[in-house]
């Protein structure tokens, strides 16, 4: 399978569990959704979660010739968890590396600890 043809499956997929998505806020009664179709930073959302579904199967069917449409399917649906996923770790790592990184010395602050 081409990365295009993987790309497409993923795409759908994604775009399958956005409209699933919208399909359950929509039953919310509108003081309690977090967001609404119109809001820029929702459309954001419902449509770059099958480009980035996309986008991750693509990179696989590039990297295996044997992937097949089930793989980027099943790529499609769980980019957004896996997106998700790596930013929280990336974070928290950045988050405890800055936290053990000693302060450059400045003007008001001696390189001895008092």
């Amino acid at each position: 399978m081409g990365a295009w043809v993987a790309f497409r499956w993923a795409a759908a997929a994604g775009l399958a569990v956005s409209v699933l998505d919208y399909a359950a806020l929509a039953g919310l009664p509108r003081r309690q959704r977090r967001f609404d179709l119109t809001d820029p930073a929702y459309l954001l959302k419902f449509f770059g979660h099958p480009l980035a579904g996309g986008l991750l199967a693509s990179a696989y069917a590039s990297s295996q010739p044997e992937a097949t449409p089930l793989v980027a399917v099943i790529l499609g649906a769980a980019a957004p968890g896996i997106w998700r996923t790596i930013v929280r770790s990336g974070s928290a790592i950045a988050r405890l590396l800055l936290g053990h990184v000693p302060l450059p010395p400045g003007p008001n602050r001696s390189r001895t600890r008092v």
